[in-house]
């Protein structure tokens, strides 16, 4: 059974479909002038060559065909217009952007240009924020376990998980594993890992479209349980994949990357809300039938939670207290209320793609000298645009419009009152904790569950986009409808 097991992962026990070398020669890579150098037929001659321009990127690939270490000839990629090209786009589970730019700098991942940051939509979840992505038909609710508030009752959980209910996006994807590998994928993360990024390989060799379209959910099996260092051994992998693609189709292959969110990098525990608001005169429960009563839909372990309530400006007073709490929402009317453990206060209020924020007590979102240096129209709103470039490196990136956006236009099933929480603390279903390593997990408003990254071998793309950008700035920058319609 473990032998049957160890093939299974390894994709049948089947020769890799990515076995590009890992390693350059260093001196036969310096005797041509390129920067990498490698036998990437694995005859024992070095027979393909990397060439970097004067910002380290390698924008010409060159081939030996005669074993003499001589480079017959340099294809020149940026020359190769995307039109000419097939597009592999690889979608990988909460990658912070740190993390990749760090990588990036140390020289790896050099057939693309740098990653632009991607700010996702909070809460920072997949669902919402690949749809996001996509710019598709809000999913049900943040996660597959939902309160419905038309059936007064908790709704979903594993079993639509498993048949993707929540995932609309999946349409798009020319591969994705069977949603039963998304268990493996957290108890067995890295070999799972490798048994998709092969089997997308395959698909990508025998299908017929310009575009494949990739999405490796084993990445976030991988970041939760490895954290950084995890993340960095899927890159290499990407890496390689990308290198090898280029090199079999001779430079015909646009490759874009990218993650859907990012993550706390920070090991977190877990902390029973529901015990804690029971202590606070609560009734937790599964539907809505008094004014005390509340329902907590636990699925994920996440730095976020969420919860049903007839009362929700009183719920957010008292979850506001709470351990590990950092900011609590609420909707009032057509604006959001947010609060701090320190009691602040302030109220959020949108008009067209501008933003207020009315501070009632304290600053909750720290904004106030960054306001300050911004101009408001005479009813003290700020341009959308405006506030990602001012708050990119702020803790809370994009806070007014995330916010909103997080109670009135994410998803068709919204929660009463969000709540955002410390890298350190975690909310969900306490059955799965003992399940997996949480080295790591996502899911707050904070800037390093927030601010993931997209990159592509096609050109530049903007410094800075939200998730809802990416596919305009995809277009922008290849001319074509993305994701492609074939």
């Amino acid at each position: 059974m473990a032998v049957s097991l160890v093939c299974l992962l390894a994709g049948g026990c089947r020769k890799p479909a990515v076995f590009f070398p890992a390693e350059s020669d260093a001196s036969v890579a310096a005797q041509v002038g390129a920067e990498r150098a490698y036998d990437a037929d694995g005859n024992g001659q070095v027979d393909f060559f990397l060439f970097a321009n004067e910002a380290g990127r390698f924008d010409r690939i060159g081939y030996d065909r005669t074993a003499d270490q001589h480079v017959d000839q340099v294809i020149p990629l940026d020359a190769i217009r995307f039109g000419q090209c097939r597009h592999l786009v690889l979608i990988l589970d909460g990658f912070g952007f740190d993390v990749v730019r760090d990588y990036y700098d140390q020289g790896h991942l050099r057939l693309f240009y740098p990653p632009s940051r991607v700010v996702a939509p909070y809460p920072t979840v997949t669902d919402v924020s690949l749809q996001d992505i996509i710019d598709g038909v809000p999913p049900r609710a943040y996660e597959a376990k939902y309160f419905d508030r038309a059936a007064n009752r908790l709704v979903g959980g594993a079993d639509d998980y498993l048949k993707g209910v929540n995932e609309p996006y999946n349409k798009v994807f020319e591969y994705r594993a069977d949603l039963i590998w998304d268990a493996f994928g957290y108890v067995y993360p890295e070999p799972v890992f490798r048994k998709e990024i092969n089997d997308a390989k395959r698909l990508f060799d025998r299908a017929e479209t310009v575009e494949v379209m990739a999405y490796f959910v084993s990445s976030a099996g991988v970041s939760t349980s490895a954290g950084a260092d995890g993340q960095r051994r899927c890159l290499e992998a990407v890496d390689r994949f990308a290198q090898q693609v280029v090199w079999e189709t001779r430079g015909l292959t646009k490759v874009t990357l990218l993650a859907d969110h990012g993550h706390a990098y920070t090991p977190a525990h877990l902390f029973d809300y529901e015990q804690y608001l029971q202590e606070k005169g609560w009734r937790p429960g599964k539907s809505l039938q008094r004014g005390d009563d509340v329902v907590n839909p636990r699925f994920g372990l996440l730095t976020f939670a969420r919860f049903a309530t007839l009362r929700p400006a009183a719920l957010a007073d008292d979850l506001a207290g709470a351990p590990g709490v950092e900011l609590v929402s609420y909707a009032d009317g057509s604006d959001v209320v947010v609060l701090d453990a320190a009691g602040g206060r302030a109220v959020i209020r949108r008009r067209d793609e501008r933003y207020q924020y009315e501070r009632i007590a304290g600053d909750p979102l720290g904004l106030a000298g960054i306001l300050a240096t911004l101009p408001a129209d005479e009813q003290g709103y700020y341009h959308a645009d405006e506030l990602l470039a001012a708050t990119i490196d702020h803790g809370y990136p994009a806070p007014l419009q995330r916010l909103w956006r997080a109670h009135f236009a994410l998803v068709r099933n919204v929660p009463d009152v969000l709540v955002s929480l410390a890298n350190d603390y975690c909310a969900g279903k306490p059955a799965f904790f003992g399940y997996v390593d949480l080295a790591s997990t996502h899911g707050s408003l904070n800037r390093a569950n927030s601010v993931t990254f997209i990159m592509s071998t096609a050109g530049p793309l903007p410094p800075v986009l939200q998730s809802r950008d990416i596919r305009q700035a995809m277009r922008e920058l290849t001319g074509a409808t993305w994701p492609m319609d074939e």
